[in-house]
C-alpha cells in the first residue's frame, strides 16, 4: 500500500537577541521546517531552540514560535524583489554576483525602491525551497549560516550567503 501525505514549510526568523544569531547545526538566522501543519511545525522547532540563548531586556525574545510563516508555493513563483542600492560603484557586479543565478521577470535596471531610494535590481523567481532559501541567504546576509531546512525524512540542509563565499576568495584580476 502507498502512502502519500501533503507536507507544507513553515519558516521561522530569528530576532537578533543581544546582537548576535544563535548558529549551530539545527539553527540559522532563518530555520524553515516541512511538517504537517503550523502545530506540527512547532513541535518540531521547539526541541531545536531549547538550547539557544534566551532574550535580552532589550531586544525581546530570540525566537517566537507563534511567528511561523507558511511558505506558499505560489509565493516563490511570484517571487521577491532583489535590490541593490547604487550608491555602492559595483552595484551591477554585486546583483548579479547574489542574485544573477535566479530566474527573473526582467533584466535588472536602476528604479525607486519603496523608500524612493535608487536600486539596481528585479524581481526574481523560484522553481524550488532550495532556490528560495538560497536567495533568502544572499538577501538577508545576517550571519555566516543563514537558513537551514528541515526536511521530514529527517534531512537538514543549510544555506551560505555568497557574501562570506566571496570574502573567502581573492578577488585580485590576473
Amino acid at each position: 500500500m502507498k502512502r502519500e501525505v501533503e507536507t507544507k514549510f513553515y519558516k521561522f526568523r530569528q530576532n537578533n537577541s543581544g546582537g548576535y544569531y544563535d548558529d549551530d547545526e539545527n539553527v540559522a538566522a532563518i530555520v524553515v521546517i516541512e511538517a504537517l501543519d503550523e502545530k506540527h511545525a512547532m513541535s518540531i522547532m521547539e526541541p531545536l531552540i531549547e538550547n539557544c540563548s534566551p532574550s535580552c531586556s532589550c531586544c525581546g525574545d530570540r525566537w517566537s514560535l507563534y511567528l511561523s510563516d507558511e511558505i506558499e508555493e505560489e509565493d516563490m513563483l511570484k517571487g521577491c524583489n532583489a535590490e541593490i542600492y547604487t550608491h555602492y560603484k559595483d552595484c551591477k557586479e554585486r546583483w548579479f554576483y547574489l542574485y544573477g543565478e535566479f530566474d527573473r521577470e526582467e533584466e535588472p535596471r536602476v528604479k525607486p525602491n519603496h523608500f524612493k531610494q535608487e536600486v539596481f535590481g528585479a524581481k526574481c523567481t523560484f522553481k524550488n525551497i532550495e532556490e528560495y532559501l538560497q536567495f533568502e541567504a544572499n538577501n538577508y546576509f545576517l550571519s555566516s549560516n543563514n537558513a537551514v531546512i528541515h526536511y521530514m525524512d529527517g534531512i537538514k540542509k543549510k544555506f551560505f550567503s555568497k557574501i562570506y563565499k566571496k570574502d573567502e576568495v581573492s578577488t585580485d584580476k590576473k
